[in-house]
């Protein structure tokens, strides 16, 4: 029963790191290749733009991870234009993802 039972905890541990990997790059390829706004819609482009201010600010004045998030979902979250609110709503749940798949390893490891 405890080999099961290890087995099926390495798979979720796989399925977590594929998926916030996965979402992570999704992510950072938005970023780059500037696809979150339209060339052509400026609103989007001021309000991406204060966005990205914003988590340099939190990723400059934190270290660690959580607090980094913390000041995100604290500080970053008041968008005015919906395409920006959306991108930014797809950013915390990947955060989200990405810790929980931290604390779940963080658990199984004191577990064994």
């Amino acid at each position: 029963m405890r080999k099961i039972t290890s087995v099926l905890i390495l798979i979720s541990i796989a399925l977590f790191t594929v998926n916030a990997s996965k979402c992570e790059d999704d992510l950072k390829a938005q970023m780059t290749n500037g696809t979150v706004c339209q060339q052509t819609d400026t609103a989007c482009q001021n309000a991406l733009g204060t966005l990205y201010t914003c988590f340099a600010s939190c990723a400059t004045n934190n270290t660690a991870d959580s607090a980094i998030v913390s000041c995100v979902k604290t500080n970053c979250s008041n968008n005015s234009n919906a395409t920006v609110q959306a991108f930014y709503n797809k950013i915390i749940a990947c955060f989200d993802s990405v810790l929980l798949f931290s604390v779940i390893f963080i658990f199984i490891a004191l577990l064994f």
